[in-house]
C-alpha cells in the first residue's frame, strides 16, 4: 500500500513540474516588453519579411561573437 501511494505522489510531482516548465505563460511585464521590442524593430527596419528578420539577426549574431571573439 505504501509502495502505490509513493508512486502516486511520485508521478504527480513528475506531472506538477512538467506543468509548470513547459506550459509557463509570458507575464504582463514580459509581454509589454516584447510588443516594446518589436515596435523599436519596426521603426528602425520597416515591415520586414520572416527571412529578412531572420538574416538581419544571424548577421548580428555573427558580428557580436566577433566582437567578443577579439577580446
Amino acid at each position: 500500500m505504501i509502495k502505490i501511494l509513493f508512486v502516486i505522489i511520485l508521478i504527480v510531482a513528475a506531472a506538477a513540474t512538467f506543468y509548470l516548465t513547459v506550459y509557463e505563460k509570458e507575464g504582463p511585464l514580459e509581454e509589454f516588453g516584447r510588443k516594446v521590442d518589436d515596435s523599436i524593430e519596426k521603426m528602425q527596419y520597416g515591415e520586414e519579411s520572416t527571412m529578412e528578420k531572420a538574416g538581419r539577426k544571424l548577421k548580428e549574431t555573427t558580428d557580436e561573437l566577433q566582437e567578443d571573439m577579439k577580446k
